[in-house]
This record gives C-alpha cells, sequence and structure tokens, in this order.
C-alpha cells in the first residue's frame, strides 16, 4: 500500500504524469463524484482499458457491484479517514479478479476538481494461491481422512480377523482334543499315515488289535504288515485323488506281532493339498473283523451244505415221484392205446371201449393223488387253527430274521391298522408265507443291487370280516408277463430258485379260504397282498 499525504499543487508541481505513472499500483484521481480524472499505467495494465477509455468515466467501471463513492468521498474529507476494502474487478476482457482498494482524500482547493485517490492493490494471483492451497488442504484432509477411514476399517478387520483366528485355532485346540479322547478311547485304531505308508500316529487300540505299542509302529511301515495278496488294492486306494460319493470301507489281510493274519476293515481318508493337489497324509480308522469273517464264511459252508442237502432230499423225491406216478402213466399210455385200436377197427365193442376208458380214468386220478401228496407235503396237511393278532403274527415274523436283515441291510417298515380284531389262522403257516415273502424280497434287492433296500408291510380291515395284508418293496417288482407264470411249479425268476415258493404260499392262502394276489410292475408300484377271513 503506498501512503499519500500530499496537496493538489505538489502533484502538480510533480514532473508530470511520469511520476503519477512510476507507480506500481493502480492510481486512479477521482472527483467528488466519483469519476476519473486520472488513470496511471498500473490501472492501465490491471483493469485492461487505457487512460482516454477510462477518464471522464465512474470509477464502477472497473467493479462488479455499483459502490456509491460520492458518499466515501464525502465521509472520508469530512472525517479525515482512509476507505479500503477487498474488492471484486472485472478487466475490459471480461475476467475478474481480486484487488484491495485503497481511497484517500486530498486537500482541495478552489477550482480544483480532484478530491481522491483511489490505489488498486491486484491480490488476484494471491487469492488464486490462497484458493490452490485450500483446495490441496481440503484434498489433502479428505485423502487424510480416506486413509485414516481406510486404517481404521483396515484396523477393525484385522482386529475382526484376529478374533476369527482365535476362535479357529480355540476350535482346532478344541478339535484336537476331542480327537486325542476319541482315539485315546476308542476300541478301533486310529492311524495317521504319510503317502508312502508309514505310521505318523496310531491311537493306543493298536496294542490290542496288533500287539504293537503304538510308539512301536512310529516310522514302522503299514506295507509291511499287510498281507501281500492286499497290497495291490491298499496302494491303489491310497493313492486315489479323487473322493468317491460312496467310501465304501477296505477289507484286508494285516500280521499281528506274534505272526498271525486278521481281517481287518478300514475306513480311509486322504488329506490333499488342495493347491498341489497332492497327498499330505492318510487317515484310517480299523476295526477287527476276522470272527465276523470267519462267520461269515461258516455260514456260507452251511448255507451250500444246506443246499446240496435240499439238492439231495429233492434228487431222492423226484426219483420217488417219478417212480410212482410212471405206473399209472404207463397205465394210461396202454388202456389210451389199446381205444384207438378197437376204434381203428369198423367193428368194435361199445362195451369194451368205455369200460377200457374208465380204467383209464382210474388211472388219471391215481396220478393226481400221488401229485395231491407231494402238495400237502409242502403245505403240511391239516391246519391246525389258533386265536391270535395278525399285526403280532408280522412283528414276530419280523423278529425271526431280525440278523439276515441287518446282514442284508435292508430295513422293514410296517404300517399296521391297530382296529384289526382277532382271527382264527395256522399261525405257524402264515409266518411262512410272510418269511417266504420277506426272504423273496430280500433277494431281488440283493440280485439287482439297489443301494436303498426297504420292505413295508401294511396291514387293514378291508371288510367286516376280512383282512387284508400287503407287502411291497424297492426291489424290481414283477413284470406283467411273470404274473401268469410265477404260481407254476418249478418256475423261479431268481438264479438258484426252486420254483415253488409263491405255489405254496398261495395254497396256505388259499386253504385259509383267503386270496392271494399280485400286483405286475406298472408305474413303480408293484406288490404282493394276501386277505383272510376273520372267523373260523
Amino acid at each position: 500500500m503506498i501512503e499519500v499525504g500530499v496537496s493538489r499543487k505538489g502533484l502538480l508541481n510533480m514532473d508530470s504524469q511520469g511520476l503519477f505513472d512510476i507507480i506500481m499500483d493502480s492510481a486512479v484521481l477521482l472527483d467528488k463524484s466519483g469519476h476519473i480524472i486520472n488513470w496511471n499505467m498500473g490501472a492501465s495494465a490491471t483493469f485492461g482499458y487505457n487512460k482516454k477509455e477510462a477518464l471522464g468515466r465512474s470509477i464502477n467501471l472497473i467493479y462488479d457491484r455499483n459502490y456509491f463513492f460520492p458518499k466515501l468521498i464525502q465521509e472520508a474529507q469530512s472525517q479525515q479517514k482512509k476507505w479500503q476494502a477487498e474488492t471484486v474487478f472485472v478487466r475490459k476482457n471480461g475476467v475478474k479478479g481480486t484487488c484491495k482498494s485503497y481511497l484517500h482524500p486530498l486537500r482541495s482547493q478552489e477550482n480544483n476538481k480532484i478530491a481522491a485517490i483511489l490505489f488498486h492493490h491486484n491480490v488476484t494471483a494471491l487469492k488464486n494461491t490462497e484458493k490452490d492451497n485450500l483446495t490441496t488442504i481440503s484434498q489433502i484432509e479428505n485423502k487424510l481422512k480416506n486413509v485414516t477411514t481406510q486404517l481404521w476399517d483396515a484396523n477393525m478387520l484385522l482386529s475382526h480377523r484376529a478374533q476369527e483366528l482365535e476362535q479357529v485355532e480355540r476350535k482346532l485346540r478344541e478339535s484336537e482334543l476331542r480327537f486325542h479322547l476319541l482315539a485315546e478311547n476308542t476300541m478301533d485304531v486310529i492311524s495317521r499315515h504319510t503317502p508312502e505308508g508309514a505310521y505318523l500316529y496310531a491311537s493306543p487300540a493298536s496294542e490290542t488289535a496288533l500287539g504293537f505299542k503304538a510308539e512301536e509302529l512310529i516310522k514302522k511301515n503299514i506295507y509291511k504288515l499287510i498281507h501281500y495278496d492286499d497290497i495291490p488294492k491298499l496302494r491303489k486306494l491310497f493313492t486315489k485323488r479323487r473322493e468317491s460319493s460312496y467310501n465304501k470301507p477296505v477289507v484286508y489281510r494285516i500280521k499281528r506281532k506274534e505272526g498271525e493274519f486278521r481281517w481287518f476293515e478300514s475306513h480311509i481318508r486322504l488329506i490333499i493339498n488342495e493347491t498341489t493337489k497332492a497327498i499330505n497324509e492318510i487317515q484310517l480308522a480299523s476295526r477287527d473283523i476276522t470272527d465276523r469273517v470267519l462267520d461269515k464264511k461258516a455260514r456260507l459252508r452251511g448255507q451250500q451244505l444246506a443246499h446240496v442237502f435240499r439238492l439231495s432230499t429233492m434228487e431222492e423225491m423226484a426219483s420217488g415221484m417219478a417212480h410212482e406216478i410212471s405206473q399209472p402213466l404207463a397205465a394210461i399210455v396202454n388202456y389210451t392205446r389199446g381205444c384207438v385200436r378197437h376204434l381203428q377197427n369198423n367193428e368194435h365193442d361199445h362195451y369194451q371201449i368205455t369200460n377200457i376208458m374208465e380204467k383209464a380214468a382210474i388211472q388219471a386220478e391215481r396220478a393226481g393223488e400221488i401229485v395231491q401228496r407231494l402238495k400237502n407235503f409242502f403245505c403240511k396237511g391239516q391246519l391246525v387253527k389258533t386265536q391270535c393278532k395278525m399285526n403280532n403274527v408280522i412283528k414276530e415274523t419280523i423278529s425271526f430274521i431280525k440278523n439276515e436283515l441287518t446282514l442284508s441291510k435292508t430295513k422293514v417298515e410296517c404300517h399296521l391298522d391297530k382296529s384289526t380284531p382277532m382271527m382264527f389262522i395256522d399261525k405257524i403257516q402264515i409266518q411262512q408265507v410272510l418269511l417266504n415273502l420277506i426272504q423273496n424280497a430280500m433277494d431281488a434287492m440283493t440280485e439287482n443291487h439297489h443301494k436303498e433296500r426297504r420292505i413295508y408291510i401294511e396291514t387293514k380291515t378291508i371288510s367286516s370280516d376280512i383282512i387284508e395284508v400287503k407287502l411291497f418293496d424297492t426291489g424290481p417288482g414283477f413284470s406283467k408277463e411273470a404274473i401268469n407264470k410265477v404260481f407254476t411249479p418249478f418256475y423261479t425268476t431268481k438264479a438258484h430258485g426252486r420254483g415253488m415258493g409263491l405255489a405254496i404260499c398261495r395254497s396256505i392262502i388259499e386253504a385259509h379260504g383267503g386270496q392271494f394276489t399280485i400286483n405286475p410292475n406298472t408305474e413303480d408300484s408293484s406288490w404282493i397282498a394276501f386277505s383272510l377271513p376273520i372267523s373260523v
């Protein structure tokens, strides 16, 4: 800012306009009305108007708003005080800027129009710098705020992850503790192995199952204990990198410390590196099933012996039946051929032919009696009826074959009508029918390799004096073609069946005055049902 305290006369005495123009800032001489009397080069540079364009015009020419300069000049002269303000100016080309305006009153004399001098100090660059600085500071503050927020969020996330990690570690420790408690107390042998088969861990049950203490097995290779014939099977499973949807246990032989081979059943779990897909570890849960295997083999030998016995018995029965039935059949053949010869003669005795045919009929009846005796043998002849409840008969029958159902992994579901009354039946024979039907269902599901094996049995009272028992299963059922053949003796759909079961079952039901029905497999709804009268 330039302080001016000179009189009008002093200014006029200065060499001229040149001294006025040396002022670097804008300097403008005003009259009392605020019009421009003089205009230096600094003013021209600041506002873009030359002196000729500015003289005589209102000083508000350069401002973005109108200031009441006559009043400002009068107040400045009367009070001898300066007016100053930060103002916005507009250059000739329309560009705005900021300047500090200083209005100084001048001591006036007669006939002198100069009343005040107005200086302008251009602070546009400073303001722009301040504005840029403020913008920069604001940006820095925003970035700092964002960074602070990000750091805070990162800190919160880190804290949260740390808590999660702590929880995972705690759960892992708890899981390891449960694993060790389970492994240390279970009767099964829990073991961990390297991909090559070396023991990393063995539970204490190994001493009972294998004769080795847990520490004796560490670093020992399991392949050295496995039976030679079972090693390829185990190696294949130990190198299988893809988990099977059906984790079937593997059965193999392993050598105890004293040299005896025992049958083991193991569930295998492979720990695979998700990145490299390499097997990191093999885990086994094993148990000794030697007694079960030997028992199964013994049962199989017993079944084979029983089958041989049945074949021998059937052979003897067939031989005896053939011997007995061959005689009446031979007689029938002879009688019928004699009749043919008589009929071929032009002259034949009607009475004699009738007599021969009656004899043939007697022999046919005799053959029928032989067949009936065989049928009665299977049906055990006369019925011995007792009072009992059908629901109890079914439950008792299922309990007879509970072991077979368990071994074949077959489940039986009963939907029994609790309102069924007492009835008179031969309990032994009805149980024989139920056993035969349940066994047929188990065989059918086993031969067709059904994973889900279920048998459904339901009872209901279909009228005031008839009870119906219906069985259906998840097996293949009967085709329409087989329905007309299944009751024919010796017809069977099983590989090793005798073809007598359903024929005998129907005979027993019909002997009770009931009906035996088979529904063919239409729309996956095949079932067998029999109905029995309630009364004696």
